[in-house]
């Protein structure tokens, strides 16, 4: 195998791992009614995420990653209407 798909594999597992994880941090928030700030870890796993993907040429998995990046906002309003932390 040549080292230019080897080093697109390796590339595009990486990219997948740190999705993965980008979307477990978010599994505190969601599921659990803990208020830790794991959800945070998007923020630096999936920018790497994304650069691995894009280095690997794989558009979907880049856009993932890309979409975990701003996926904060609705994450929080959707925890804030939901678990009634809206301040009144």
């Amino acid at each position: 195998m040549s080292k230019i798909i080897l080093k697109t594999k390796i590339y595009y597992y990486l990219s997948l791992s740190l999705f993965l994880l980008g979307v477990i941090s978010w599994f505190p928030y969601l599921v659990l009614t803990m208020q830790d700030p794991y959800g945070m870890l998007t923020f630096i796993f999936n920018p790497i995420g994304f650069y691995f993907a894009w280095v690997a040429k794989n558009r979907l998995l880049a856009l993932c990653n890309l979409a975990m990046i701003f996926s904060f906002v609705p994450v929080a309003i959707y925890v804030y209407m939901t678990k009634g932390y809206i301040p009144m």
